[in-house]
């Protein structure tokens, strides 16, 4: 029922620590609304319905901190109406806003195709909304339950070296039945994070056989507090491999537009095969590294990515010509040899 679903909006809103189980079980049986902006209907009432597969132009936020989108998600119509006059939101001459219904658990896997997709918000109103991140986005998507515990990453950086005298400050965080509390580190100079972001945590080795666990957001901001003047290059690889590594795809997507807008393109190309095949979205995959390996013949890894995308989507053909052709450049290349015999 939406007061239901609305309910467990706001608890979640006040309460961003507690358990999110009830919330995403009712997610998972009840209808979702979207906003788009399309052409003008003739019925002022009507349910659209659309499919994974189907390009619609739904509205999504940028963030400003990182670039990804964040697509709201409404409980009801009436929620869409107030986004709507709330933000006075005005569409483009000769369209409209509409809101976009969807059955129950269909809006997850559908909006994983929305480019630079960071996750969605469940938006009741101004002052509740709900942050869902990629990683259980796609749970979802699954039809399954993301865990409560939280999600840990080990560190994606070679090393971490913090100034001396830098602030920190220390907490609790519940690291799940299994593992317990840990110690919970922040810097205070780098920025402040949101209660909700200790569900995405990042493993620190302390020395001397301590750890301490930082919120994943909270490490990006200290990245962006440590980079130092003729640090760009190193400071972006790292940005990018921990979004990458945070399975934070839709802001790693949005980094590699930039790189590619600042000239960095065979750097931002192979990162862009790597997003492409972890989030699924294999036929743009094996669009970009066909395209990719005509682009830098020398560079295997978009053959490879390739393939395999060619493979899950039962495009055996199309793997083997692509494989073949980069043994023509590379003979007896062992690991090209080995993608071609999954191709019999």
């Amino acid at each position: 029922m939406v007061e239901t679903l609305e309910h467990l909006i706001r608890q979640s809103c006040e309460h961003p620590r507690h358990s999110r189980t009830p919330l995403y079980k009712e997610l998972l049986r009840s209808e979702a609304f979207l906003l788009t902006v399309d052409e003008p209907l003739e019925a002022e009432t009507a349910t659209r319905v659309s499919h994974a597969d189907e390009s619609f132009p739904v509205w999504a936020d940028k963030d400003p901190e990182l670039g990804g989108v964040w697509v709201p998600v409404f409980p009801s119509r009436d929620s869409v109406s107030s986004y709507v006059s709330g933000r006075k939101l005005k569409a483009p001459k000769g369209k409209e806003f509409l809101w976009m219904g969807q059955k129950p658990g269909a809006v997850f896997p559908l909006l994983r195709h929305v480019r630079c997709f960071a996750g969605l918000r469940l938006v009741l109103d101004d002052k509740s909304t709900v942050a869902i991140d990629w990683s259980d986005v796609k749970t979802l998507a699954e039809g399954r339950l993301p865990s409560e515990s939280p999600e840990v990453y080990e560190l994606p950086v070679a090393e971490l070296v913090l100034p001396r005298g830098l602030r920190m400050a220390f907490g609790r965080v519940a690291l799940g039945p299994a593992d317990g509390d840990g110690k919970l580190l922040c810097l205070p100079d780098a920025g402040h994070f949101r209660a909700e972001d200790v569900r995405k945590l990042v493993r620190l080795p302390l020395g001397e056989q301590e750890t301490a666990w930082m919120a994943c957001r909270h490490f990006l901001q200290v990245l962006r507090l440590l980079r130092g003047p003729g640090a760009t290059k190193r400071y972006v690889e790292d940005m990018l491999c921990s979004l990458v590594g945070f399975e934070m795809f839709g802001e790693a997507e949005a980094l590699c537009d930039w790189l590619l807008r600042r000239g960095a393109q065979a750097y931002a190309w192979v990162a862009m095969a790597v997003i492409y095949a972890r989030t699924g979205r294999l036929a743009e995959c094996a669009d970009h590294c066909r395209r990719a390996a005509r682009r830098y013949p020398k560079e295997k890894t978009f053959v490879i990515h390739g393939a395999k995308a060619y493979l899950r989507l039962g495009r055996k053909e199309d793997a083997s010509a692509l494989l073949s052709q980069a043994l023509d450049r590379f003979p007896g290349d062992a690991s090209l040899l080995s993608a071609l015999q999954e191709c019999a």
